[in-house]
């Protein structure tokens, strides 16, 4: 007999971590769709994004401060801001407070690589959460907020 109990499998099933996990596996799926238009994924999306709303409050951006403010680790920002400048899409150069570390801006061709994923994602953003009741974003912030203080 298997040591597991249906009705664990069961609660678990009906969960609002499982409903959870199906919303965002739907959710990603349908925004790489979009996105692969671009030839971008949803990654790169967020360094682009992120590399250039630093800069609008930063006069250099490192490969550190993009990880963080994108909530990536160091070695998956390392390899897409990596695969970004092979593409044309990131400069990277030695910083100038710290020549060892790296410091990044967007391409012109990143810049519009970058404005064509926000029409997109916006699109994507606004058809698919104005179907659900206003709140809905302040609920998602007051969940995000409690699960960050978690910490195992």
């Amino acid at each position: 007999m298997s040591p597991v109990k249906t009705a664990s499998l069961s609660r678990y099933m009906d969960s609002t971590n499982q409903k959870f996990f199906n919303l965002y596996t739907d959710w990603f799926r349908q925004m790489k769709y979009r996105l692969r238009e671009l030839d971008l994924t949803h990654p790169q999306f967020q360094i682009l994004a992120t590399v250039h709303g630093l800069s609008l409050q930063n006069t250099e951006i490192t490969q550190i401060m993009v990880a963080k403010a994108a909530d990536v680790d160091a070695m998956t920002a390392s390899a897409i801001i990596t695969k970004l400048s092979r593409e044309d899409l990131l400069d990277r150069y030695p910083g100038k407070k710290n020549p060892r570390s790296k410091a990044l801006s967007l391409t012109q061709a990143g810049e519009e690589k970058l404005q064509q994923a926000l029409d997109i994602v916006n699109q994507f953003d606004q058809d698919l959460w104005s179907q659900f009741d206003a709140s809905l974003p302040e609920s998602i912030d007051q969940a995000q907020a409690v699960v960050k203080t978690h910490h195992f």
